[in-house]
């Protein structure tokens, strides 16, 4: 990351190239699942003003519905804490959802 943000061609273009492939691998996920967006963690968050740009374009030509359109914020970088938050919900929303007994009050008696 700091080799690009030196701008080290070297690196500056690397990048470039893994946000390629990450479209492209992307594209796969995205046209099974159809998301409205694709939220990018870790270490991707740091390098996407770098990467988003040849993702997008590889997730805007290889996407079928037509609906991934270049610039449209459906691929963004996670917040620090506001994603860790929600995917934490989630995890307890599915353990509730799927034995809500066992997370039940128990009647008056």
């Amino acid at each position: 990351e700091k080799r690009v943000r030196a701008g080290d061609e070297r690196a500056v273009g690397a990048v470039a190239e893994a946000g390629r492939m990450l479209g492209r691998v992307l594209s796969g996920a995205v046209n099974l699942l159809d998301p409205d967006a694709v939220v990018l963690g870790g270490i991707y968050r740091n390098l996407m003003p770098w990467l988003a740009a040849p993702a997008d374009e590889e997730l805007t030509g290889r996407v079928v519905s037509g609906l991934w359109a270049p610039g449209a914020g459906r691929l963004r970088a996670s917040s620090v804490a506001g994603d860790a938050a929600r995917g934490a919900a989630a995890l307890v929303m599915t353990d509730v959802l799927a034995d809500p007994v066992a997370y039940a009050r128990p009647a008056p008696a």
